[in-house]
């Protein structure tokens, strides 16, 4: 027969293991969101280039 402390120690395990297993699902859509913010922020930079390459052009066309 199991004793009281045993099922403790089952529960206090499983419920860590959902801890860990929310934290990771958590990190890895933290992490998701990131790398979307990123690339929006290098279509930007990109685009500023453009931008500014243009003007440029037209700044040493004048």
């Amino acid at each position: 027969m199991a004793t009281p402390s045993g099922w403790i120690s089952v529960i206090i395990g499983l419920i860590l293991l959902v801890i860990l297993v929310f934290a990771f699902y958590q990190m890895n859509r933290a992490l998701h969101e990131l790398k979307i913010e990123l690339e929006r922020l290098r279509t930007a930079l990109e685009e500023t280039k453009r931008n500014t390459e243009e003007v440029r052009k037209k700044l040493e066309e004048v």
